[in-house]
C-alpha cells in the first residue's frame, strides 16, 4: 500500500455519522493529506506507517479489516507525536490478542484531537465513535452520556464537566 491512501467509500460512509457528531472536537490541522487538511487520516495498520503519517498525541483510532468492517475503536492521549503508532504497537504486542489483530487489522483511520484535549473529551469521543460504529472487537469502551456529545463537553467550563 502506498503512503497516500484515500478513504475507501465504504469506510467513509460508516464514518459519516461519527464525523457529524465529533467533528467539532477534531483537529484537522494535525492531518496533512496531499497538502490539504482533512478530518481523518487513513494509514496502513502498521505502527511505523502510523508514526510517519500521524503527528497527534491525542486521537481516536479505528481499525478496519480487509472487508472494510470496523474491528476496533480506541483512543490515546499521551506525550509525543508518535502516540497513535505507539499505541498500535502495544495492541500488536499483546500476548493473547496481538497476533490476531496484526492479521485482521488492515487499515487504521485516525481522528486527531487537539493536543491539549481533556481526557474526558478524548474518552467521550471514543465512546461515541464505538457506539456509532459497533466494532467487532473490544468491549471496554467508555460509556457515553446521551445528553453530552464531545462538542458539548468542550463548550462547558472545566468546573462544570
Amino acid at each position: 500500500m502506498s503512503a497516500g491512501l484515500t478513504l475507501p467509500a465504504q469506510i467513509g460512509r460508516a464514518l459519516r455519522p461519527v464525523l457529524r457528531l465529533v467533528g467539532p472536537v477534531l483537529d484537522d490541522s494535525a492531518v496533512q493529506d496531499g497538502g490539504r487538511h482533512a478530518p481523518v487520516m487513513v494509514c496502513p495498520a502498521r505502527p511505523d506507517a502510523v508514526r510517519r503519517r500521524v503527528a497527534a498525541s491525542c486521537a481516536v483510532y479505528v481499525a478496519w479489516d480487509s472487508r472494510r468492517r470496523c474491528r476496533y475503536v480506541g483512543s490515546v492521549c499521551r506525550q509525543g507525536s508518535g502516540a497513535v503508532g505507539d499505541r498500535l504497537a502495544e495492541h500488536y504486542a499483546h500476548p493473547t490478542t496481538g497476533a490476531a489483530r496484526r492479521g485482521a487489522w488492515l487499515l487504521l483511520t485516525v481522528l486527531p484531537l487537539a493536543d491539549l484535549s481533556a481526557l474526558e473529551v478524548v474518552r467521550s469521543t471514543e465512546g461515541w465513535t464505538a457506539r456509532l460504529l459497533n466494532p467487532a472487537d473490544g468491549s471496554a469502551h467508555p460509556r457515553v452520556d446521551l445528553t453530552q456529545t464531545p462538542a458539548t463537553l468542550v463548550s462547558l467550563p472545566a468546573q462544570e464537566r
